[in-house]
């Protein structure tokens, strides 16, 4: 199995009343596309002392065992070269097919946390769009040295970044200090 870029989310929602059903058609209008896979999609609500909890995943059983094969001897020849990706990919195909998706045990993890009236959403994608200038880049001998994903809040928050370390030298240089 060929996997492209996979990104995980883990998204807050502070109220619950807000929902229109956007955020799964986009999902869907995505998949529809071919644009992205839904490796997981696990969405927590909390209503009271209510909890649901509702699981999507574009993969069928046979596929969840071939990704975490392929993710074991991924982490595994990380750790220890072609040896530990045998023993990785081996630790990856043995897992219970049954067994709790890291998606689902994030979400498990927030159940507690979850404010009444409040819900999350723990959602890893594919990026199928990618997988062709993955292929590229790699057929050019490239490698990938770093990857993030920037969102307004990142800006937002590196704009305030820039403009509190601009207020302190500025009263650096009032200061007469310098230093």
């Amino acid at each position: 199995m060929s996997i492209g870029p996979i990104q995980a989310f883990v998204i807050g929602f502070p109220d619950n009343d807000l929902f229109e059903g956007r955020i799964a058609e986009e999902l869907g209008r995505l998949r529809d596309i071919g644009q992205i896979r839904v490796v997981d999609a696990v969405f927590a609500m909390r209503e009271g002392d209510d909890v649901g909890v509702l699981s999507v995943s574009d993969l069928d059983d046979e596929q969840r065992a071939e990704l975490r094969t392929v993710i074991g001897a991924l982490v595994g020849l990380g750790v220890g070269g072609a040896e530990g990706a045998a023993a990785g990919a081996e630790a990856g195909a043995s897992v219970d097919v049954d067994a709790m998706t890291g998606a689902e045990m994030v979400a498990a993890g927030l159940l507690d946390e979850l404010p009444d009236g409040s819900s999350a959403l723990v959602l890893v994608i594919e990026n199928l769009w990618a997988v062709p200038l993955r292929d590229a880049v790699r057929d050019a001998g490239g490698v990938v040295l770093a990857h993030r994903s920037l969102t307004p809040e990142d800006l937002i928050a590196l704009g305030l970044l820039i403009g509190y370390e601009a207020e302190l030298e500025a009263a650096k240089s009032e200061s007469g200090s310098g230093e």
